[in-house]
């Protein structure tokens, strides 16, 4: 039915078969689809996450928030440094303490970096901290790293960007490389 032949042939001791086939042969599929994978692992690391978001700018705090929510994080989020250093020192929860801080650099009051500095020198849980900057300025990584930082997420901000930030210094807790 196939169109393909079958044999026997017995010489001597030994028997051999042959056996031809013509097949239809169909394109493979990946066995996983690496996005929803790759989605699965992100949300898996960042699920539960406590975030802190401190931006001096109403809108960005709003879809910065919302960006996060949607990567599974928990969020909470101030207008100023000043804010965000009361809210780290008097958190209401010592069991439940902010893991991350998304940091806006251009802050009213109390600058983004003099922020990281304090918290480095007065808290004793030391949650991560990522600068959030419309800067393109090269030297700004290396200010971020002196101040105690461990991240930058540039705006405009993308989804994908900030995730891949996130997992990065999660997972290794690293500076700035």
């Amino acid at each position: 039915m196939m169109q393909g032949n079958i044999w026997l042939d017995r010489r001597g001791l030994g028997e051999s078969m042959n056996l031809v086939l013509r097949l239809q042969v169909e394109q493979s599929k990946p066995l996983f689809n690496e996005h929803a994978l790759s989605e699965h692992l992100r949300s898996s690391i960042l699920k539960g996450l406590k975030v802190l978001i401190v931006d001096g700018d109403g809108p960005n705090r709003a879809a910065t928030r919302m960006m996060l929510e949607k990567l599974g994080c928990r969020v909470s989020a101030v207008a100023s440094g000043l804010a965000c250093l009361s809210v780290i020192g008097c958190n209401s929860d010592p069991w439940d303490p902010f893991q991350a801080v998304i940091l806006d650099i251009q802050l009213p009051e109390v600058d983004g970096l003099e922020v990281a500095r304090r918290v480095r020198k007065t808290n004793i849980m030391w949650p991560l901290i990522i600068a959030l900057t419309l800067s393109a300025d090269d030297g700004l990584e290396e200010k971020c790293l002196q101040a105690g930082m461990n991240g930058v997420i540039r705006k405009p901000i993308l989804l994908d960007a900030m995730g891949d930030e996130l997992i990065r210094i999660v997972q290794h807790g690293n500076p700035i490389v």
